[in-house]
């Protein structure tokens, strides 16, 4: 996100780190002036990947430009043939989201398998990037959904997403009781937990 105009009335940039100060009396103001009413505000965009510390490892060579490690299709590292990554520290071209981690990490599982069977490297898996779409839970009814062609909010994407948050499905795939329950029942992170495994 480089502008915050549309429905805001502004056309101000953004700059992630000096774009938005605290103003007396609550709010912000952006970089021009502009007063925004808010408690609070996260940066979501754009933030570095903090993964500085690849540069000084033997995988150096696999690191690109902005941080990430460069992948093949495979989900393997550039240059090593033992070595996967997943998440959001691929170079893959994609947004980086939860769905897509679990992706990679099912990809990278299969191909982990067959490299271990002693398979052929013409027999792995190759990750195809899903199209830019995003699902942004609004509560448990509501939600804005982004994909190619259309954006859409209320209740209808909320359907897809904000009822449990895809916790559900998460358990599912993690071969978890999706039944039971998790609840924090203090401060002092006690967590009580369900039947789970």
């Amino acid at each position: 996100m480089t502008s915050i105009k549309k429905r805001s009335g502004f056309p101000q940039p953004i700059d992630r780190y000096r774009g938005f100060r605290r103003s007396k009396g609550g709010g912000y103001k952006t970089s021009g002036g502009k007063r925004i009413a808010a408690d609070l505000h996260f940066v979501c965009v754009d933030e570095p990947m903090g993964s500085e510390w690849l540069q000084e490892s033997f995988l150096n060579d696999g690191v690109d430009e902005n941080g990430r490690l460069m992948v093949e299709d495979s989900l393997r590292v550039v240059g090593h043939n033992n070595i996967f990554a997943i998440g959001d520290i691929t170079n893959i071209p994609e947004l980086k989201q939860g769905f897509s981690a679990q992706q990679h990490a099912m990809l990278a599982a299969k191909n982990l398998k067959i490299l271990m069977r002693k398979g052929k490297d013409k027999k792995l898996y190759k990750y195809r990037p899903f199209p830019k779409m995003a699902v942004i839970s609004l509560g448990r009814r509501n939600a804005l959904m982004q994909i190619p062609f259309f954006t859409a909010i209320g209740f209808l994407p909320g359907v897809i997403k904000s009822r449990d948050l895809f916790v559900f499905k998460t358990r599912r795939l993690m071969g978890l009781d999706h039944h039971s329950r998790i609840s924090v029942t203090s401060a002092s992170d006690e967590i009580s937990e369900g039947s789970i495994d």
